[in-house]
């Protein structure tokens, strides 16, 4: 774990984005339900609260159905680049240091060479990105 940094500037800045996104899709959906731009400027003025956090959520949610799975195919993508480049020359895939188990590579990070530990980096990022987006749906439900 000590090979992890956190960028605070970059999450920053992606959560800048994301309000700048939620806010495109309560754009959207005002002139989706409105029948003319009149309408949807008028209905802008006058949202409540409570509908600019409904359009939070539905933003987010789309934002997590999109993002997972992009996810889980990085988590493997590195994953399988990590097993079959980034072990050392004279560890197996199938061994008793890793249990039997090649998940172990990630927790053991002496069994990787340089190479390795770049995508066991990546693997554990995209790893914590998961478990973060499941937070979020348990705390959005």
């Amino acid at each position: 774990m000590r090979h992890i940094s956190v960028d605070w500037f970059r999450l920053f800045r992606y959560s800048l984005l994301f309000i700048a996104y939620s806010g495109i899709v309560m754009v959207l959906m005002l002139l989706y339900f409105s029948s003319s731009l009149e309408e949807a400027w008028r209905k802008g003025l006058m949202l409540t609260l409570e509908e600019v956090e409904i359009t939070i959520e539905l933003s987010l949610t789309l934002f997590i159905y999109i993002s997972f799975p992009l996810l889980l195919f990085r988590f493997m993508y590195y994953f399988s680049k990590m097993l079959y480049r980034g072990r050392q020359e004279n560890v197996p895939l199938m061994t008793y240091k890793t249990l039997f188990n090649p998940i172990n590579f990630l927790l053991l990070p002496s069994l990787l060479n340089p190479e390795g530990l770049m995508y066991r980096r990546r693997c554990l990022l995209a790893l914590l990105l998961m478990v973060l987006i499941y937070l979020v749906i348990l705390f959005i439900t």
